[in-house]
């Protein structure tokens, strides 16, 4: 009889790929639910036989995940928005997002009063526009498509927006809307995020102060495009975008610098933690940065009971309650693919990857060991969804990143503590400021220069998905050999 883990773990698949699958076919929802309460009857009246048992709840599951997919699916009708596509229209809302700001303009995510759903509207940044402001719009509403081969339509719609107005005809403000208790502990938190913004403008000099400001509070709208493209190139976006990845591999850095220190491991977990947690608040929870969030402490915690590399339930776990919230997350946000990819890539190699570069005495202290590590182990995964989405093959990236991510818990704990000391004393900030500023030269300039190494980056355009998932099976068959071979 199949263990209680082993059975935990392919009922929590078995809803994901019960998710995955309803992408492809049409159905009916009430047929579908009245098949779970069926299956879910027969479960409960025939518990005692075991394979039975077994069966019946292995439908119920992947019947849950095809209904939950099913009930997500937005109705377009005429109380929609999204109905009224390609009509001059005026509509009164309320920004319920933290509005989305560029060089040029703010893209602001509006609730209307009289309709559902949401509208992205690009907006001016004079006079500004911030969450919680009343909007009066007149604009020809637009249903988005595919831009320069993007799916835009698709894109938005995991955030569940269906309309965008690319050209008001006017925007009026209309004062702030009456705020409930938690969006106004949301707003304030967004004004101490730019506070914070300004602090670091005023103790580091630009451009540092950009990608410090992406690091920590997700604020990456100003970096050059040049460091930017340098950036991808050495396979480093992740450490200045909001990522699972990105996450994952600070809060275990940060639980490995806590144990390095002297801490133990439960309170190395907490301070670990408690990091995560204020990065959290200064991103200002955001759907993307939650979820974000959800993968890291995933891998935290399955790093602190001492199960990183058993810890597929726990990684499992996080992706199906993400699922439940909000089910077009497994075929359309690439950042959850990576970023699950990248926590299971670390969990299913990193011992090996361990144990080899212990074998070549790759020394330990700055991290650098578990840097190298986490690196080699979570690109594994995600390498081939990357080639697939970007069409690029960064060969330095292993090298950038060893030479980079051992300064990244520096950066992030020094990064608020001096944002924390400029609400304070100011010129105390800059002295800290001077500590950040040079940890983030070091990392632009690594950007900058290993690009020249010959053959850094590869470029393959547009891959068939076919070949992906043939890449993605041989890996999957390859991690089951390993465990077959060590059992």
């Amino acid at each position: 009889m199949l263990r209680k883990s082993r059975l935990i773990s392919i009922y929590l698949s078995l809803f994901i790929i019960g998710i995955f699958s309803a992408n492809f076919f049409i159905f009916n929802t009430f047929y579908v639910f009245c098949m779970l309460l069926l299956f879910l009857v027969m479960s409960i009246v025939f518990w005692g036989k075991k394979k039975f048992r077994l069966i019946a709840l292995s439908a119920v599951f992947l019947f849950l995940g095809i209904w939950r997919f099913g009930i997500s699916e937005e109705v377009i009708d005429k109380y929609h928005i999204a109905y009224y596509a390609n009509q001059n229209f005026k509509i009164t809302g309320t920004i319920v997002r933290e509005p989305d700001v560029r060089s040029t303009n703010r893209k602001i995510t509006v609730r209307p009063d009289d309709y559902s759903g949401l509208i992205l509207v690009n907006a001016p940044n004079f006079p500004e526009y911030e969450f919680g402001d009343r909007v009066k719009v007149k604009c020809m509403f637009e249903k988005p498509g595919v831009i320069e081969e993007f799916d835009y339509g698709q894109y938005l719609s995991v955030s569940g927006i269906y309309s965008v107005c690319y050209r008001p005809e006017y925007i009026n403000h209309m004062g702030e809307s009456e705020l409930s208790t938690g969006q106004k502990i949301r707003k304030k938190i967004i004004s101490i995020k730019y506070k914070y913004k300004e602090i670091i403008d005023q103790t580091i000099s630009y451009p540092e102060s950009e990608v410090l400001s992406a690091m920590t509070v997700g604020l990456r709208r100003g970096i050059p495009d040049n460091i930017l493209d340098n950036f991808r190139y050495a396979g480093l976006s992740h450490i200045i975008a909001i990522s699972g990845l990105h996450i994952s591999i600070v809060t275990l850095l940060l639980m490995n610098f806590f144990i390095a220190i002297g801490l133990r491991r439960r309170h190395a977990f907490i301070g670990a933690t408690a990091s995560l947690v204020l990065f959290l608040l200064m991103i200002g929870f955001r759907a993307s940065s939650i979820r974000a969030g959800i993968m890291g402490f995933a891998a935290l915690f399955a790093m602190q009971v001492g199960r990183l590399k058993n810890g597929i339930n726990i990684l499992l776990l996080a992706a199906v309650l993400l699922l439940l919230i909000n089910p077009k997350l497994l075929l359309l946000d690439v950042g959850f693919q990576l970023s699950f990819l990248a926590v299971l890539g670390i969990m299913q190699f990193g011992e090996s990857i361990e144990k080899l570069l212990t074998k070549i005495k790759v020394p330990k202290f700055f991290e650098i060991r578990t840097s190298i590590m986490m690196t080699l182990s979570a690109q594994i995964l995600v390498l081939p969804l990357i080639i697939y989405y970007f069409g690029n093959l960064s060969i330095v990236a292993p090298l950038s990143n060893v030479a980079v991510l051992p300064l990244l818990p520096f950066i992030m704990i020094a990064g608020f503590l001096q944002g924390i000391v400029g609400f304070i004393f100011l010129p105390l900030a800059n002295i800290i400021g001077y500590l950040t500023s040079a940890a983030v030269s070091w990392i632009i300039i690594v950007a900058d220069k290993i690009q020249f190494i010959p053959l850094s980056s590869i470029e393959f355009g547009k891959i068939d998905i076919i070949y992906i998932m043939i890449i993605y099976m041989v890996l999957g068959w390859l991690i089951w050999i390993k465990k077959y071979i060590k059992k």
